[in-house]
């Protein structure tokens, strides 16, 4: 059988090198300026083109930020599916599995309160992006306890879906507290801790 692998043409090319470029010079100027002090028509001229070319990408300077992150989401989540727990007991897999995602977007934690804020705000226009990290944690979380389970760490008579969307759902309050507190994070270190704690005893196997 023939695989055929098709290209972006280059047209595509060309508006996705436009859109990286656009992002990149923006957040680069929200880190040393700071959100409120920089304007589009300021990324517009740090990143070459012309007022109206951001309008074509995105709608508020703050989109800006939440494609950026949308970003890094993925990064992120390619780094989760590569993290091996395989010797490490439940709690301690679970911590590492968190923690490894806040130690990831700790270098943008002011854009992720950015992100959170137009979540709330915004959210019709949100939409698109809550659904596509939504789909990219979903299957990466869904995975990740595949794994636990086959090596008899969890048990198997709860549905993969059902830890799936808990678990989930636990992490998105938690990033919620993490964006709010910021560093050092200790309320975070602290919650963290004692929601996986009893995590771990709904979902460890049960003795007979």
């Amino acid at each position: 059988m023939t695989v055929v692998t098709i290209l972006p043409g280059k047209r595509e090319r060309s508006k996705a090198a436009v859109r990286a470029r656009i992002i990149e010079h923006g957040v680069r100027l929200f880190a040393e300026r700071g959100i409120d002090a920089v304007t589009v028509d300021h990324i517009a001229a740090a990143a070459d083109v012309g007022k109206g070319t951001i309008y074509n990408y995105v709608r508020t300077k703050e989109d800006l930020i939440v494609s950026f992150l949308a970003d890094v989401e993925r990064d992120v989540q390619a780094q989760l599916r590569d993290l091996d727990t395989s010797r490490l007991p439940l709690q301690k897999a679970l911590l590492r599995f968190v923690k490894l995602q806040f130690q990831l977007k700790a270098p943008h934690h002011r854009f992720v309160r950015v992100f959170f804020a137009q979540m709330f705000l915004r959210t019709d226009a949100f939409t698109p992006y809550m659904a596509e990290i939504h789909e990219l944690t979903r299957s990466t979380t869904e995975q990740f306890f595949r794994l636990l389970r086959e090596r008899g760490a969890i048990r198997r008579d709860v549905p993969l879906e059902d830890v799936t969307l808990v678990f989930t759902n636990m992490l998105l309050g938690l990033f919620a507290l993490w964006a709010i507190e910021g560093p050092p994070f200790r309320g975070v270190e602290h919650t963290l801790t004692r929601e996986i704690a009893l995590l771990c005893q709904g979902l460890e196997p049960r003795k007979r």
